[in-house]
C-alpha cells in the first residue's frame, strides 16, 4: 500500500505543542491537534492526533487516528485506525481496528489490528 493511498486526517496547521516546548502531566486533546514538541505522561484525545517529525511522545497515547511521524515510547490505542509513516518510531503495543505501516517506519512492541481495540 502506498503512502498517498493511506487517507490520512487532514494535519491541524497549528500545533496544540510546538516544537521545542515541553508537557509533563495528563494532555486532554478536545479536538484534532498535532504534538512537535515532548510530552511525557499520558495523552487522551477525543480526535485525532498527529505526532510530527520532531514530536516525541513518552506516554500512553490514546486517540481517534493517530499518525505518527516522529517517535513514541508507549503504548498506543486508536479507536480507528494507527499510521506510521516513515521515519515513525514506536516502542509499545499498538491497539487498533487498522494499522497502516509505511517503509522505514519502526515498531518495537506488539500490534493488535483488526477488530475492536
Amino acid at each position: 500500500m502506498s503512502e498517498a493511498s493511506l487517507e490520512a486526517p487532514a494535519r491541524p496547521s497549528t500545533p496544540v505543542l510546538a516544537e521545542g516546548a515541553v508537557f509533563e502531566g495528563l494532555l486532554v486533546l478536545p479536538g484534532p491537534a498535532r504534538i512537535e514538541g515532548r510530552v511525557c505522561g499520558e495523552v487522551l484525545a477525543a480526535g485525532d492526533v498527529w505526532i510530527g517529525p520532531s514530536g516525541v511522545v513518552e506516554a500512553h497515547l490514546d486517540g481517534n487516528v493517530v499518525v505518527i511521524e516522529g517517535c513514541v515510547d508507549g503504548d498506543v490505542r486508536a479507536r480507528s485506525r494507527i499510521e506510521l509513516r516513515a521515519g515513525g518510531r514506536v516502542r509499545g503495543r499498538l491497539s487498533a481496528p487498522s494499522l497502516c505501516m509505511a517503509e522505514g517506519s519502526i515498531v518495537d512492541g506488539p500490534c493488535e489490528a483488526g477488530g475492536s481495540p
